[in-house]
């Protein structure tokens, strides 16, 4: 064998071992794979049992416990039972006279239960009736009152008619058959309060009276400064309760309130602070006083923002002047003098009840007339200003009326 085919022959036996190993390993990390597969589906289905261990235990306690609270399996000793027990709760416990107990042919459902209706009328006062009521649900008996009508018959006297519809297992367990309805113990854990919470909720409705409704509220938005105090008056519409008239009370859910967040109540005054800005939610619970009370919750929410920058100061504008009298309206340039050759004009000052004889030349300043006598005719007098402006008012007329004909003339000359 030469050295060419010893080579191959080392090729043919390394590819056949690695083959092998290859085979080998993946057949092993199937099987490792399929024993963990095994694994968790073993542990789900013990899982699984285990629940429906639970489940069905559960499932025997309340099987349980509806067969201690079922009438007879026998329809016709169930019936006999619990009528037995509502003419002795009626009459005996309760001493209503002229009561009337019938009751409707039982009807089995789905092979499983009979269902026994029986029907009361009688006459009764209304603690009567909460008594008969409160026995009633703490009875342990698979029983309810289907229908109940109420009817007023006298002052103090109630017409009442009850629709009861109660149960009977057809398979009971032989120690779970009840054997005496009559002496079976009331179970006061059955309802919620005790006798006397029975008779304030029910003594305090109008039966014929509309039901409580749910107050209305309508949270309002509240914006508040970092670090300063905010107050609203919170609003509710109350629901309607028998007698029309209520009141209704604010209560914050202290569970509810944010870190950094003060809320207080002061009847329906809500304060509200936080020393950082953000928004914050918290909740109203709001209660009125219908009978029963109605309480709802209602979120409310608070957006806290930085203090406003502050205004500048603006100045305050000057008063205006009050109007200044021109006291040329009543001086008036009545004629012109001539005596020595020197001629002189006559101003008469009304205001002062006064004559001015003034020369040429000379000054003059009443009211918005200043300057000096320039030139005067029988007609005219005219004043030269500072300005070097003349200033023409006709004889008679007075000072105020004076025209600026320097003014009238460079307005002729523009072009």
């Amino acid at each position: 064998m030469n050295s060419r085919e010893k080579r191959l022959a080392l090729i043919l036996i390394i590819s056949v071992a690695v083959g092998i190993l290859f085979t080998g390993t993946n057949s092993y990390f199937q099987y490792k794979q399929g024993l963990t597969e095994n694994l968790e589906k073993a542990i789900d289905d013990f899982e699984k049992y285990e629940l429906t261990i639970g489940e069905n235990e559960n499932d025997l306690l309340t099987i349980a416990e509806l067969q201690r609270r079922s009438l007879n399996p026998d329809r016709k000793q169930a019936v006999a039972d619990y009528k037995n027990w509502l003419i002795h709760l009626l009459e005996k416990e309760l001493e209503i006279e002229e009561v009337r107990i019938t009751n409707e042919p039982s009807r089995q459902v789905d092979n499983q239960y009979w269902r026994h209706t029986f029907r009361i009328n009688c006459a009764s006062n209304l603690e009567t009736l909460t008594d008969l009521l409160y026995r009633f649900e703490t009875k342990p008996l698979l029983h309810r009152i289907k229908d109940l009508a109420v009817t007023p018959n006298g002052y103090d006297q109630l017409q009442l008619s009850l629709s009861i519809e109660a149960i009977s297992l057809t398979t009971v367990d032989e120690e779970n058959v009840l054997q005496d309805v009559v002496n079976l113990e009331h179970d006061e854990s059955l309802v919620e309060g005790t006798r006397e919470e029975f008779w304030t909720r029910i003594s305090n409705r109008n039966f014929f009276g509309r039901e409580n409704k749910e107050p209305t509220f309508t949270a309002p938005p509240i914006t508040a400064t970092v670090g300063e105090k905010e107050t609203r008056t919170l609003t509710a519409s109350a629901g309607v309760n028998e007698q029309n008239i209520q009141e209704i009370s604010f209560e914050i859910d202290q569970d509810t309130l944010p870190t950094n967040f003060v809320a207080s109540l002061v009847g329906n005054r809500l304060t509200v602070s936080s020393d950082e800005v953000g928004t914050y939610q918290f909740n109203v619970k709001v209660t009125d006083t219908g009978l029963p009370a109605k309480t709802i919750v209602k979120p409310l929410s608070v957006s806290v923002r930085e203090k406003p920058a502050p205004r500048p100061v603006q100045p305050r504008p000057e008063p205006p002047k009050p109007p200044e009298f021109n006291v040329a309206q009543l001086a008036y340039f009545t004629s012109t003098i001539e005596i020595n050759n020197r001629v002189q004009v006559w101003i008469h000052r009304r205001d002062l009840g006064q004559i001015l004889k003034l020369p040429l030349g000379a000054e003059i300043a009443i009211g918005t007339i200043k300057g000096k006598i320039h030139a005067v005719n029988q007609r005219y007098l005219t004043i030269l200003t500072a300005d070097n402006e003349l200033l023409e008012i006709k004889a008679g007329k007075a000072l105020s009326t004076a025209q600026n004909i320097t003014a009238q003339a460079e307005g002729l000359l523009t072009p």
